[in-house]
């Protein structure tokens, strides 16, 4: 068993965790000085605590002074958390206390998150507040596969199956067109067209992919069949008719999230949404009409290490006038 192997294969399955992953490691080779291979790494990954990679956090922060804002500190511990998570799954490697720490919800006192946003909202060496980052691609394609599954068998007969239905459709159209929370819950069947495969936002007629329009659609049958619409026509409703309420967690959203990446902020799939539009080339004007989200959150929706941002931005500016004269 090599170090290098394992991270390897964790960065080639999350490619957007790279440079966090690669400055843990740099960390352990400097604090472990025995071999990253065989019984010697077996026994470094079993003894590391949370306190450890506390302090390579730490140490990243003060040392070396590479992370600089609170953001940033907060995404390194959760890819280190999820590099351990992923340990767990793919190795036999037995580190029951460090898992568990992991696993806890963050509210509990010593889950692994609650301890590192204790220092890190307490460090004034970092900048700003913990801000949501848009998903990243690898998280975002995990999200579509749980959304997808939800309609494979389309047996929603109990509360729970047709909640995650509903609430798969729900993000999908976060992550698509970057809707906020509050503009999804006003949206009424009378805003979908199955026949044209379009849904009206805000005023913006808005062409739906084959597969979210069939699922809409699905979902649509099933409402009316059962006679389970609410009084307004709401789209996002249970399985009683009850509409989303202005809480996020009525949706069940935040526990799927969690439960498949981590992270319980829909802010973070709106913004995906956001920064796939500016991608585009929308407007921040159009945008903000469009989605309903504050300047804020869209000028937060960018990452600034998206590769994909750096081709389109190259790209755009080869097309300037005299670009080869310059």
């Amino acid at each position: 068993m090599e170090y290098k192997d394992i991270t390897d294969k964790f960065i080639k399955e999350y490619s957007d965790y790279k440079s966090d992953v690669i400055n843990f490691g740099e960390y352990i080779e400097v604090n472990w000085k025995n071999s990253l291979s065989g019984d010697q790494l077996r026994i470094l990954l079993q003894g590391i605590d949370v306190n450890f990679i506390l302090k390579s956090l730490i140490y990243n922060v003060e040392t070396v002074k590479r992370y600089k804002s609170k953001t940033k500190a907060k995404r390194y511990a959760t890819v280190i958390g999820q590099f351990f998570n992923y340990i767990r799954k793919t190795t036999d490697i037995v580190n029951p206390d460090l898992y568990d720490a992991i696993s806890y919800n963050r509210s509990r006192e010593n889950s692994y998150m609650q301890q590192m946003m204790a220092y890190i909202d307490k460090c004034e060496m970092l900048a700003g507040i913990v801000e949501q980052e848009p998903l990243t691609s690898t998280e975002a394609e995990k999200i579509l596969v749980w959304a997808n599954e939800q309609f494979i068998a389309q047996e929603w007969e109990d509360a729970t199956s047709f909640r995650k239905a509903v609430a798969a459709t729900g993000i999908k159209m976060m992550m698509l067109y970057g809707i906020t929370y509050r503009e999804l819950r006003k949206m009424k069947w009378d805003d979908y067209d199955e026949v044209y495969d379009c849904i009206t936002v805000n005023g913006f007629e808005l062409r739906l992919p084959l597969k979210l329009s069939i699922q809409l659609r699905n979902i649509k049958d099933f409402v009316f069949n059962k006679k389970i619409v609410n009084k307004e026509n709401l789209i996002f409703a249970g399985f009683r008719g009850e509409a989303w309420n202005d809480i996020t967690s009525s949706s069940g959203i935040p526990d799927y999230m969690g439960a498949l990446i981590g992270i319980t902020s829909v802010t973070s799939a709106v913004k995906y949404g956001i920064s796939q539009l500016l991608k585009a080339g929308l407007s921040d004007s159009i945008i903000k009409k469009m989605t309903g989200a504050s300047e804020t959150v869209i000028q937060g929706c960018l990452l600034q290490e998206d590769n994909e941002l750096k081709q389109i931005i190259n790209t755009k500016v080869l097309m300037a006038d005299w670009y080869y004269e310059f």
